[in-house]
């Protein structure tokens, strides 16, 4: 369904009944990577998966190229299916979306779960390359981006050809204004030490883009966290193993 937002139409899929879990996707994606967990573990909770601005069907709208802007859409949706409190669950790109919201608004949190994502800023030399990745999705289109993207994200053809084909088929603009928000976040360790709600690290045992390491030190920053490797996937566990994170979910939504 398209939800009316502040300055876009915001494309939302709901499902499932009980407490509500909000899931967000990572770059280039949309919601239709969350769709074999919502259906698997329906009958336990209610999933909302949102398209991030500029991705899958939402609108772009008159985007900011920041983080706390897609945040202040999840707080604007939440508001509009008037839910007090969710489960936040982000992926890579979502994760640092999450982080932000759970900055600003923590008492809508239930519970917060980061997904193949880390809570850190780009060095210099991570944020030069994403603005040449900007450059050339502007000169050249979205398929040799979506191509190299693809292939570091899963070993599995399956997940690669899923991914790939989103990322192909993402506005352009969208993307592009995700990559420079990216680059342009800080670090956001701390939000996770001065949490009080119950929080997940879920890391993929083979993920290349974010490093265990990395996902083990947003766990470190608060002795409430629980920290999982989902063994055997890389940097999307939702497509290649939808029952154990799924599950993870579950439980933490109680």
């Amino acid at each position: 369904m398209k939800l009316q937002l502040n300055d876009i139409a915001m494309e939302v899929e709901t499902l499932g009944v009980g407490k509500p879990i909000v899931l967000l996707h990572g770059l280039g994606l949309n919601h239709t990577i969350w769709q074999n967990i919502a259906g698997l573990y329906k009958e336990q909770a209610q999933f909302i998966l949102p398209d991030l601005r500029g991705h899958g069907g939402s609108q772009l709208g008159a985007a900011n190229e920041t983080i706390e802007q897609y945040a202040e859409d999840i707080r604007e949706l939440l508001d509009k299916l008037k839910l007090e409190k969710v489960l936040l669950g982000g992926h890579s790109m979502g994760g640092y979306v999450a982080l932000a919201f759970a900055e600003k608004y923590p008492e809508r949190l239930t519970s917060l779960v980061m997904i193949a994502t880390n809570a850190g800023p780009d060095s210099d030399a991570r944020k030069a390359q994403r603005l040449q990745e900007v450059e050339n999705i502007k000169a050249t289109g979205t398929s040799e981006f979506a191509e190299t993207l693809s292939l570091k994200l899963s070993d599995r053809s399956f997940v690669q050809a899923t991914s790939r084909e989103m990322i192909s088929q993402t506005d352009p603009d969208g993307l592009c204004n995700a990559i420079v928000a990216i680059s342009r976040r800080p670090d956001r360790l701390h939000v996770l030490a001065e949490f009080k709600a119950p929080f997940l690290v879920a890391a993929g045992a083979e993920d290349l883009i974010v490093p265990q390491a990395a996902a083990r030190m947003m766990a470190h920053a608060n002795p409430q966290a629980k920290f999982v490797v989902v063994p055997e996937v890389g940097h999307m566990p939702m497509l290649a193993a939808p029952r154990a994170l799924g599950a993870l979910l579950i439980v933490m939504a109680g």
